[in-house]
C-alpha cells in the first residue's frame, strides 16, 4: 500500500507542479517532493520484488529500483519542460491509482487461493 500512495502523491505534486507552470520556490519544492515520493515508491516496490529474508539483498533491490526510475524519469528531460514533468506525474499518478485500487479491491490481507499458496 506504501508505493501506491506514494506514487500517486508524488505524481500529483508533479501534476500541480506542471499545472502552476513559473518556477520559484513553491513549484521546486513541489518538484523535488514529487521526485522524492516517486524514488521512494520504486525503492519500496523493488524490495517487494525479493521473496528471501537477506535484508542486504533487499537494500540492493530496493536502491536499484530507485535508481533505475531515477534514470528513466532523467535521462531524456528536454530542458526545463512542464510538459515532460506532467506526462511522468500522470503515469505515477496512474500507476499509484490503480495500485490502490486493484488493492483495496482485492484484499490484500487474505489469503490467496490455489494449489500453490498451501
Amino acid at each position: 500500500m506504501i508505493p501506491q500512495m506514494t506514487a500517486l502523491v508524488g505524481g500529483v505534486l508533479w501534476l500541480a507542479h506542471a499545472a502552476l507552470g513559473a518556477s520559484g520556490l513553491l513549484t521546486e519544492t513541489l518538484y523535488a517532493l514529487g521526485l522524492v515520493l516517486v524514488l521512494v515508491a520504486a525503492a519500496v516496490f523493488g524490495t517487494s520484488l525479493v521473496k528471501s529474508d537477506a535484508l542486504a539483498l533487499r537494500v540492493v533491490v530496493g536502491l536499484a529500483s530507485g535508481l533505475l526510475a531515477l534514470s528513466l524519469i532523467e535521462a531524456f528531460r528536454p530542458g526545463d519542460s512542464v510538459l515532460y514533468d506532467a506526462f511522468w506525474g500522470a503515469v505515477a499518478a496512474l500507476l499509484g491509482g490503480v495500485g490502490l485500487l486493484r488493492g483495496r479491491r482485492r484484499g490484500d490481507d487474505r489469503p490467496r487461493g490455489g494449489s500453490h499458496s498451501r
